[in-house]
């Protein structure tokens, strides 16, 4: 049971770094898009840069935990996610580079997607540790 609870803690706080680091993204997107008139200071993308990382190493971790199962659908999951987290985070570097608002769009599409995926695969990765570690 103690593995069970160190999952559903870690499968949590991926799932809140996520929701932190869209959240900083979507702030930021719309700062730079021009549709909120503020100035946000550098510190929130170091903020923004950690959170992002964070959740690519929590992905990982949920690869990993999916990879242990032996069956398809979580395998399938967790390569989706970390698939979208990636195409995120180097979307994200593009747009730092570039200052392509294209890259904001893929960014927070890939989260939005991220989001969906992670829900699903943190679910069903609870049930079915809860279930086989009786």
């Amino acid at each position: 049971m103690n593995g069970l609870n160190k999952t559903f803690k870690a499968s949590l706080l991926t799932f809140f770094l996520l929701f932190g680091t869209f959240t900083l993204g979507l702030v930021r997107a719309m700062i730079d898009s021009g549709k909120i008139k503020l100035h946000m200071p550098i510190d929130f993308l170091y903020l923004h840069i950690a959170f992002a990382l964070s959740t690519g190493a929590l992905s990982l971790f949920l690869f990993y935990l999916a990879k242990n199962t032996g069956l398809i659908f979580p395998k399938i999951l967790a390569s989706i996610n970390l698939a979208v987290i990636s195409t995120a985070g180097i979307a994200g570097i593009s747009y730092l580079l570039t200052d392509n608002d294209t890259f904001t769009m893929v960014m927070l599409y890939s989260f939005e997607i991220a989001f969906g995926v992670s829900s699903m695969l943190i679910g069903y990765l609870y049930c079915f540790y809860r279930t086989c570690f009786r």
